[in-house]
């Protein structure tokens, strides 16, 4: 056997044991899943016409079906008149979106609160400041990628010592691979918005939708309010 092959094979079971015999817990994370990244107006209207199928199906459950709803905008009555660019472009958008995906179910949209099933919508905007943690591939795949490789170079080598070698080297590697890719960070955006829909039956909640979206952290605007205008005092000389 090499003594390069048996070095590597060494090296790479030290550097992964070492890790075993931490004194302090790890911080650990989630388990491997998915979220949707928000970063058009049709996806806009993707989520409108799923609020929207949403909240046919709770009327339908609690037999309001014949009952007007009204889509509260984020200004406007019973909030006052709306000013200059009031609101984020999201929060004007989706409006629209849902009211029309509203009309298109069939439902009674109404244009006064009076009477109605209120629905109102909630945006949140996060900005995390520190590194995101990802990882970029499905766990446990490279360790078993590599103890395949493993046992293919000890059946073709049929030199069973240096083909161990070979293998536990692979085999290594791979599970160390596996937990070091867990702290690789791979385009994840820093902000995230939480979308809340709500329909209320004066103050009974017959639904609320919560939804999770990575956007663009350039385009975190399109979400938020916008700030006060600021006031300048001008004194004469």
């Amino acid at each position: 056997m090499s003594a390069f092959v048996r070095l590597v094979s060494v090296l790479a079971t030290l550097v992964f044991m070492a890790g075993c015999y931490t004194q302090t817990p790890r911080p650990g994370t989630y388990k491997y899943s998915t979220q949707h990244k928000m970063q058009s107006a049709d996806h806009w209207d993707l989520l409108a016409e799923d609020v929207a199928g949403q909240i046919r199906e709770t009327l339908r459950k609690w037999g309001y079906l014949n009952q007007p709803v009204y889509v509260r905008p984020a200004c406007g009555a019973p909030l006052g008149p709306c000013q200059s660019h009031p609101e984020p472009p999201f929060r004007e958008g989706f409006y629209d979106l849902l009211t029309t995906r509203l009309v298109n179910q069939g439902l009674k949209v109404s244009s006064e609160e009076s009477g109605a099933l209120v629905v109102t919508n909630k945006v949140q905007v996060l900005w995390h400041r520190a590194d995101r943690i990802t990882r970029t591939g499905v766990p446990g795949l490279s360790t078993a990628i590599s103890a395949l490789t493993g046992g293919w170079a000890w059946v073709i080598r049929d030199a069973h010592n240096e083909a161990a070698a070979w293998a536990g080297a692979a085999l290594s590697v791979g599970i160390l691979h596996d937990i070091t890719s867990g702290m690789i960070t791979k385009d994840v955006p820093h902000s995230e918005v939480i979308i809340t829909t709500s329909i209320k039956d004066y103050d009974q909640y017959l639904m609320r939708k919560t939804d999770v979206y990575y956007i663009n952290d350039a385009d975190y605007w399109h979400y938020k309010n916008p700030p006060p205008p600021e006031i300048v005092e001008i004194r004469g000389s």
